[in-house]
């Protein structure tokens, strides 16, 4: 009997749902949006579409991804943990932030930490996308992972005037090149799968 390796089963399952491009292009254009509300001193876009991230990227898969795709509905197991990289990127980042604010003297003043924040995303997002793409291995994931990993010293190093204008930039920079990365990925999917025939592929309600 052949050996079923589950764990190969699970990175394609991964890398079929997130080929189409449109996690990329949402998560792209939320931060791209939350970098102009930054930039502009106002931080109403970081909250709001949270909301309705879930619901929306369900309808654009139930119209463009599952007729062309297919759809499998997974049992409901127990919660899963946290994935490693996730944490990781978390905990290092906020080593490495903290290491930046003693190495400049800052750490004892609050309102001079907003400058260097595009360091703790970046390796935030930098450490979240390298694993994503070692776990789907998606060749987009390395380059939005080294764009955030190169972005964020780059960005805290800019010489502006408001407090948040650092971080607004950053998430700009990096949110403009996931959703240029997301448009193509949907773009190359639209024409790799072209829709079947009349009620191939419907997706239950």
């Amino acid at each position: 009997m052949e050996k079923i390796d589950l764990t190969q089963i699970e990175r394609n399952v991964f890398r079929d749902y997130f080929q189409d491009g449109l996690v990329d292009m949402m998560f792209g254009a939320y931060f791209l949006f939350t970098g102009l509300g930054l930039a502009g001193g106002t931080a109403l876009f970081i909250v709001f579409p949270i909301v309705f991230f879930a619901p929306l990227l369900r309808r654009l898969k139930k119209r463009f991804t599952y007729p062309r795709t297919g759809y499998v509905e997974f049992r409901q197991g127990d919660p899963q943990a946290l994935p490693w990289f996730v944490l990781g990127s978390l905990v290092l980042g906020l080593v490495a932030l903290v290491a930046v604010l003693i190495a400049t003297g800052v750490i004892a003043q609050p309102d001079q930490w907003y400058r260097w924040m595009p360091i703790f995303f970046g390796i935030c997002l930098a450490g979240i996308f390298l694993g994503l793409a070692l776990r789907v291995g998606l060749v987009r994931y390395y380059v939005v992972a080294g764009v955030a990993l190169a972005g964020g010293p780059t960005f805290a190093l800019l010489p502006l005037p408001g407090k948040l204008e650092n971080l607004g930039l950053f998430f700009v920079a990096w949110g403009a090149v996931s959703l240029a990365w997301g448009i193509f990925a949907f773009a190359r999917f639209l024409r790799e799968y072209p829709l079947p025939a009349e009620g191939v592929g419907d997706v239950p309600d």
